[in-house]
């Protein structure tokens, strides 16, 4: 993505960053099989115990439920889901909270099925999607009550840069929450070279990197406070959904090959299938990290 919100000082936060064309390239060719296979969305399942049950479909769903109750946001509250793919979290949240939400991609295509699933969900009236780029947000300072950032940070340019403008954004009091890859190995290389593999076999599909560099959870004390934020909770949920939802993603992908080859073509579902063994390789984490605006406005603006 443009590099307008590249902080000064903050190498680590844009090294081998995703450009934001390349990113929407990627989501542009693969949305409808990646919906398909999510269950409706486009991020990982959570899964509340072992026993849990749950499908990828109703695994995806609870995540998604489990963000909008850590915003705790109200009827005609204004929600900016920061990323919002298909349209599936953010028409979710507007159907179990009343809340107004707007939608940002920059995938034209994801755009078009937002737009198409709100109004057969009959909420286009409370939802809206807007195609844009998500490190400048082209909107007013305190204009929302909440932000979400599902599986969306992390292909941002420059996460400080980008929890900046969810703090200008974000009235006071106001909450973000957000899911982050989280680097569990406590040396740096294994993730690094994993990291590069991506890399390396994103731009051989004619795409850039698609993932920053993941983080450990407890350096977003320090991203959060020089953001103008307040940490209200951090949690590592690995366990709760990254090995499952692979797990899910695999086994569709074997049980239903033929038909996903008929209908989103053998070059898609190839390209996602090269991918698959590189995401379970680097055994990346899972985190979900609540934060809030300052309740005064003095304070906010220190």
């Amino acid at each position: 993505m443009p590099d307008q919100m590249a902080t000064p000082g903050t190498p680590e936060q844009t090294a081998e960053a995703p450009p934001s064309k390349e990113v929407a390239g990627f989501y542009n060719d693969l949305s409808g099989l990646l919906t398909e296979l999510f269950g409706g969305s486009l991020h990982e399942g959570y899964w509340r115990s072992p026993d849990d049950p749950a499908t990828m479909a109703e695994a995806s769903r609870q995540l998604t439920d489990l963000l909008t109750e850590k915003l705790q946001v109200k009827p005609g509250d204004r929600v900016l889901d920061l990323g919002c793919g298909s349209g599936a979290p953010s028409i979710r949240l507007a159907r179990t909270t009343g809340a107004q939400v707007v939608g940002i991609t920059n995938s034209a295509v994801q755009i078009e099925a937002a737009v198409r699933n709100g109004q057969e969900a009959g909420l286009g009236d409370r939802v809206s999607f807007i195609c844009a780029d998500a490190t400048v947000l082209d909107f007013e300072a305190e204009s929302f009550d909440a932000v979400l950032m599902i599986e969306s940070i992390f292909h941002l340019p420059d996460r400080l840069g980008a929890l900046r403008e969810v703090a200008r954004v974000l009235r006071p009091g106001g909450r973000v929450a957000l899911t982050d890859l989280l680097d569990l190995d406590p040396a740096p290389a294994p993730m690094e070279q994993a990291v590069g593999d991506l890399a390396e076999h994103s731009r051989e599909q004619g795409h850039a990197a698609l993932v920053a560099k993941p983080v450990r959870l407890e350096e977003y004390s320090s991203l959060l406070e020089q953001a103008g934020l307040v940490l209200v909770e951090r949690n590592d949920v690995t366990e709760h959904t990254v090995a499952p939802t692979l797990a899910c993603l695999r086994q569709r992908l074997a049980d239903d090959h033929a038909e996903l080859v008929r209908t989103y073509g053998g070059q898609v579902v190839r390209q996602y299938e090269s991918v698959l063994p590189l995401l379970e390789k680097a055994g990346f984490g899972y985190g979900v990290v609540v934060a809030a605006a300052p309740s005064g406005r003095d304070e906010h603006l220190a």
